[in-house]
């Protein structure tokens, strides 16, 4: 009898241990599932933005998609987007900022879209660096607004933490990746072993600009409480909007879009205030 609860104590651990090891090796897998696919296409996005090259600090050649403001005073939006997407699944908010008058930056990363280089944190910072710097350098306007989607949520509260910026948003956020982790893979200690965190819950408060977080009810990939503890975190001027009824990937169809729109419009209003 006790032979054979040995035997099968042995066997639970050993399954557990080869889960723990396979978790670990494999993380990169699961952060970033879509790398090295090839660059997509989307035929609208290319006829209204052009193909540009961003150079990063450690000597990365990047392709990304940009559209110039159309005057000194319309900002210039980025765009990062998830880790299950290249940056054409951006391309439906992208086609709207156009439309209403802002420049636009889609930022890829590395190992994205057809990009050399393997994706991880450090190096995804290094990537948003250089996307901004392309936006500051080239926009004839030098109004900065990020825009970050789940994974790229992390880059652009990184970003902002750093950077001159005229507003932060945040569409279906999470506190930190290693949290979400946490919650979805309960049984291993993944705060130990997790090599990219991108602690959102830690930074946000660095973050000296309007912010705007937005996010679904019915998120099941981020939980909505991480919409509300980033935005208790945040300081100043910030805005948390809960789309109702909305899931990780409508969320700017189901109402996401107004918040968004709204909140620009009173960063020009607020603007012209000032200058008057």
């Amino acid at each position: 009898m006790l032979e054979a609860l040995w035997i099968l104590l042995t066997a639970i651990a050993l399954t557990y241990a080869i889960a723990l090891a396979g978790l670990y090796w494999l993380q990169g897998r699961l952060v970033y599932p879509l790398e090295q696919i090839e660059a997509l296409k989307n035929a609208a996005l290319e006829q209204q933005t052009e193909a540009i090259s961003i150079k990063t600090a450690d000597n990365l050649t990047l392709t990304a998609r940009y559209k110039a403001p159309p005057g000194k005073t319309a900002p210039t939006i980025i765009l990062f987007h998830g880790n299950g997407e290249d940056l054409t699944q951006r391309a439906h908010i992208a086609l709207e900022m156009i439309e209403a008058g802002y420049g636009v930056l889609l930022a890829e990363y590395r190992g994205y879209g057809g990009n050399p280089g393997k994706p991880h944190e450090a190096g995804l910072y290094a990537d948003a660096r250089a996307a901004y710097a392309y936006a500051y350098a080239s926009a004839r306007s030098k109004h900065i607004v990020l825009h970050g989607y789940s994974l790229g949520s992390g880059v652009a509260v990184q970003l902002a933490s750093e950077a001159k910026i005229d507003a932060l948003i945040l569409e279906a956020p999470f506190t930190s990746i290693v949290d979400v982790a946490a919650k979805r893979f309960w049984l291993f200690p993944v705060r130990l072993f997790a090599r990219d965190r991108y602690a959102s819950l830690s930074k946000i408060a660095s973050v000296d600009a309007p912010i705007l977080i937005y996010g679904g009810t019915k998120d099941g990939v981020i939980p909505p409480e991480h919409f509300q503890r980033l935005f208790d975190a945040a300081r100043g001027d910030k805005r948390l909007a809960l789309i109702e009824d909305a899931d990780h990937l409508d969320v700017w169809s189901m109402g996401g879009r107004e918040q968004v729109m709204q909140f620009l419009a009173s960063l020009e209003s607020a603007r012209h205030a000032m200058q008057a």
